[in-house]
């Protein structure tokens, strides 16, 4: 019972991990477009006197752009207690963002970057007026804001009017498009999302960046493709996501629709189609927009006033559980443990301690159980042939010695909800970024130590925490053997299990990041202490 136990939680461990390594994205719910119909022009003034014509693909409109005079560009860098903001004025969009909170190599963490002016954040994308990112954008720096124009005389004037807040974690982007003609015109166009977000390192082969976008209420996600999605409907937010760090923009005006699409090596860009509508002569078209970047982390994505947001933060199935021990690691954490190694000690011990009383019982009920195998074994063997007859007269049994057969199944199975939510939690939480504990230089990776020498399949690097684990492992199959008699049989499945447990959970956890397997093994080494302690109480009685 015990072995079979043990062997069907390892490999639901197994399914597990690997359904986390390779599930493919979520199929969404929201119809896909993978394809854009050219559009008309509606009673729309147009500069060269045609009241009526079709609008070039977006691709032509690249094109043409291309072979505009190139102008030199000028960049303007902003500095607030968060962010250095890299603005371009060619386009007026925004080009670098670095995250002074949080470093890499004693620089700052490098949020986002692209070069390409057509694939830079807030760079509009509109038919009436395709040049808008390639030409030379008018500067004014006032406070708290950073205003870029572009006027296009007898025609339309583009102004991108930045708000910059030196403690929040957005920017805000109030559009203007006034019309200079003479005529109502009919103004759509897009508007670049988050792109470019900086990948970070993988973890067990699994890969992070993910687009997410909140459409009619439901988060359509996207984790990789081959070619361009767009879905429709009414777009609320759309953002990318990595491990750590998040981009997410809002639009405070009707966003009609979403595409992401592959940009440089094999990262992802979102853009949004914002609603058309009709600006009479002299009149100005605004919309609003709100970028927040920085950690995934609700609570920072909350204080933009904007809950919904939050959704982008995804810990699974198990995700209120993940909140919750994150919200206990992190008090540990504040009360005066300064060292999040420790803290996850801690919480390791904080639920063991919650589990005792069930873990006493199961631990009781194994004892039990192999102390009555012998005769079990002997109504195995006098029942052989009745199956019904010898389970009936083993339920009896079980009633003698008050014995519950599947209650040594309890601690486990509660044990799996909190490592797999503790397993999502941890792997996205940014406060095990660059975090120290004893040898392990940062929780959120594996612990490798580096070896003078190279060593077969392993290299010169040799994570000792799975290494340990796997030894703690084989003393807690010793103890949880007892002193009952078994047969030869049975003391050769457990020499089977001795080896064959540590060895796959060993290999399981040996790439994982630190944090983690500091928990299983401080929980492998509760465990086992409190399984030698009921086995003494029970030997006493």
């Amino acid at each position: 019972m015990e072995k079979r136990l043990i062997m069907a939680v390892a490999l639901s461990l197994v399914v597990l991990l690997m359904f986390q390594r390779f599930m493919s994205p979520k199929k969404s719910e929201i119809p896909i477009m993978t394809t854009e119909t050219p559009q008309t022009d509606r009673g729309t003034a147009i500069e060269n006197g045609e009241s009526n014509r079709t609008m070039d693909t977006e691709q032509t409109a690249r094109k043409q752009a291309q072979t505009e005079e190139k102008v030199p560009e000028k960049t303007f860098q902003i500095e607030t207690d968060k962010y250095r903001l890299c603005f371009s004025d060619i386009g007026g969009n925004l080009k670098k963002i670095e995250l002074k909170e949080y470093q890499t190599k004693d620089t700052d963490e490098l949020l986002y970057e692209a070069l390409e002016k057509e694939e830079q954040i807030f760079a509009i994308k509109s038919e009436l007026i395709k040049t808008a990112n390639q030409k030379k954008y008018t500067y004014r720096q006032e406070a708290g804001f950073v205003t870029f124009t572009l006027t296009e005389p007898g025609w339309l004037e583009i102004v991108k009017r930045y708000k910059i807040q030196n403690s929040a974690d957005h920017i805000e982007l109030e559009l203007f498009v006034k019309n200079l003609s003479s005529r109502t015109v009919f103004f759509p166009y897009r508007i670049n999302g988050p792109a470019h977000l900086e990948k970070t390192d993988q973890i067990t082969g699994r890969s992070f960046l993910e687009a997410d976008t909140l459409i009619d209420g439901k988060v359509w996600k996207v984790k990789s493709l081959k070619e361009p999605k767009e879905t429709s409907g009414q777009v609320s937010w759309t953002g990318l996501k990595n491990r750590y760090f998040a981009l997410v923009l809002r639009a405070f005006d009707f966003a009609e629709s979403a595409t992401v699409k592959t940009e440089g090596q094999q990262n992802l860009g979102i853009t949004l189609k914002i609603q058309g509508q009709d600006i009479a002569p002299g009149q100005t078209l605004k919309n609003r927009f709100l970028l927040y970047a920085g950690p995934l982390n609700e609570k920072r994505i909350a204080e933009t006033g904007h809950e919904d947001m939050t959704r982008i933060v995804d810990y699974g199935f198990f995700g209120k559980l993940s909140n919750i021990l994150l919200a206990i690691l992190r008090f540990f954490h504040q009360i005066g443990i300064k060292n999040w190694g420790v803290a996850i000690i801690c919480l390791t011990i904080l639920v063991n301690v919650i589990l005792f009383p069930l873990t006493y019982k199961s631990f009781s009920s194994m004892q039990k159980i192999k102390q009555i195998q012998p005769h079990i074994q002997k109504l195995k063997e006098l029942h052989k042939d009745n199956p019904n007859k010898m389970n009936k007269e083993m339920m009896e049994l079980y009633r003698k010695y008050k014995v519950n057969p599947l209650g040594g199944c309890l601690p486990m199975i509660l044990q799996m909800p909190i490592f797999i939510a503790l397993y999502q939690g941890l792997m996205r939480s940014i406060e095990l970024k660059g975090a120290q504990f004893l040898w392990i230089k940062n929780l959120a990776k594996p612990d490798a130590v580096h070896l003078p020498f190279s060593l077969p399949f392993i290299g010169n690097q040799l994570n000792i925490l799975p290494l340990l684990m796997a030894g703690m492992m084989i003393v807690q199959q010793k103890a949880s053997q007892g002193t009952a008699t078994v047969s030869a049989e049975q003391a050769q499945q457990q020499k089977m299990m001795m080896l064959l447990m540590p060895v796959l959970f060993g290999f399981l956890f040996y790439n994982m990041p630190s944090g983690l397997v500091l928990y299983w093994l401080t929980n492998t080494i509760l465990m086992t202490s409190e399984q030698k302690f009921i086995n003494k109480r029970i030997a006493e009685k």
